[in-house]
């Protein structure tokens, strides 16, 4: 069966959190993120990253899933609203 996927949501601060789950730093990511690496199959991770975080947040965390070995790593956006 098909694993629940997994999301990571980059709040204005930086602050990351796993599937509505504040976390307390990048090591504690990472150690989420290796223990989902090792599942087959692998759950995909999706990003939402706030429209007035820094864009070096959302980086740190696709480096953490490249780091641990997440093959899927996709973004939930948002459509734009009325001009």
């Amino acid at each position: 069966t098909k694993p629940e996927n997994i999301n990571i949501a980059v709040d204005r601060d930086g602050n990351v959190y796993w599937n509505q789950m504040r976390l307390d730093d990048e090591e504690h990511l990472m150690t989420l993120l290796r223990a989902e690496a090792t599942k087959v199959p692998q759950p995909e991770v999706h990003i939402r990253g706030d429209l007035n975080t820094q864009y070096g947040n959302v980086g740190e965390v696709i480096e953490s899933c490249q780091r641990a070995g997440i093959a899927k790593v996709g973004f939930i956006t948002e459509p734009a609203g009325p001009a």
